[in-house]
């Protein structure tokens, strides 16, 4: 149902371009520091690793926009029972941008959307279980514009991941803007 909504509100957005400004087209990349939580057969996983983060970025004025992209979470890992236990978790995310230009090198973003997302469990090495979903997916952050084509990025992702779970990424990336 969350999935459908943003694939409605992304879609009334494009509508809304031929009237807007031109605020541009941006690919980029971001890694950081992830970490899993979930909660099973009365066990509590709460894992961590290193994630990367591919996006692209439409900002259609230089308020609002859309992005889409891939993240992979690591594989977070954690001792459940004195067993060694992982989660190697990606997902496709797709969302609405709003953009405050602080300074002319300085800007405040926040990202409302949705994430589609693929999870398998490991226990011992041995994959014992896997899941699936779409889910509410939220971030925020920084971006300091070194030129007009280039911006550094700090940002803070929540994905809630099913009913007991969630996944976090702070995280530091590039962006190119054409």
């Amino acid at each position: 149902m969350r999935t459908l909504l943003v694939a409605t509100a992304a879609a009334l957005s494009f509508a809304a371009l031929p009237a807007a400004a031109d605020g541009g087209f941006a690919l980029g990349a971001s890694a950081g520091y992830t970490t899993v939580s979930d909660s099973f057969d009365d066990a509590d996983f709460d894992g961590s690793d290193v994630g990367y983060k591919a996006f692209a970025t439409w900002m259609w004025s230089d308020y609002f926009g859309i992005e889409g992209g891939y993240i992979d979470f690591g594989e977070p890992s954690d001792d459940i029972l004195d067993v060694p236990t992982s989660i190697d978790a990606t997902g496709w995310n797709l969302y609405l941008v709003g953009n405050i230009p602080v300074t002319d090198s300085l800007d405040i973003f926040a990202k409302v959307g949705g994430v589609r997302w693929d999870a398998d469990l490991f226990v011992d090495g041995f994959p014992v279980d896997s899941d699936d979903g779409q889910d509410l997916a939220v971030s925020g952050g920084l971006r300091w514009n070194i030129s007009d084509n280039f911006g550094i990025r700090g940002e803070l992702d929540w994905y809630d991941i099913s009913e007991t779970d969630a996944a976090w990424m702070a995280g530091v990336g590039i962006e190119f803007r054409f």
